[in-house]
């Protein structure tokens, strides 16, 4: 083996030492958001921990194979503004389908969740049965855009608890 091969090897090792590290202190976070009263950071450090699951896991990212689009979730009250982007990014050397996260909100997004306040945005997005209908109708949210990337959007941010371990997340969510 040469020195540039000893080299590569070893930088993608430091690399995905840094993502699991990187992995271990997003649930950190989510398990002290979730327990915590104020919930405007939980989403944000859930769709960067789904960034994160898309690099590492397979069957997750299959979910996204080739897919294009970007979303806002943001709030009448300028708590939450968080955009995200699925694209193709790079990942030791190679491009593979995955997601970048703003906080900031971008222009002309594919679908965009607007939401009361964060107590709303909770409510949704981290139930156990999210119903976009029922929360129309309740004047908790919004939705401009398309309506099916919004439904694929919530299915993947359900499965990040168990991806991540948190078993008992739902019930730190229902005591918060």
């Amino acid at each position: 083996m040469g020195f540039f091969d000893i080299l590569e090897k070893q930088s993608k090792e430091i690399q995905l030492s840094l993502i699991e590290n990187r992995i271990k202190a997003l649930t950190t976070g989510i398990k002290t958001e979730v327990t915590g009263d104020v919930l405007d950071n939980l989403l944000y450090l859930m769709l960067n921990a789904m960034s994160m699951l898309f690099i590492i896991n397979d069957d997750y990212r299959k979910n996204i194979k080739d897919f294009t689009g970007t979303y806002v979730i943001c709030s009448k009250d300028n708590m939450i503004d968080v955009s995200v982007k699925f694209k193709k990014v790079r990942v030791l050397g190679f491009e593979q389908d995955g997601m970048k996260v703003k906080d900031t909100i971008i222009d002309n997004p594919t679908s965009m969740v607007t939401f009361k306040d964060g107590k709303s945005m909770a409510d949704f997005l981290l139930s156990g049965n999210p119903d976009v209908f029922v929360g129309m109708l309740n004047n908790q949210l919004s939705v401009s855009g398309n309506l099916n990337y919004l439904f694929k959007f919530v299915y993947l941010l359900q499965l990040i608890p168990d991806l991540l371990g948190i078993d008992e997340f739902q019930k730190l969510l229902k005591a918060s």
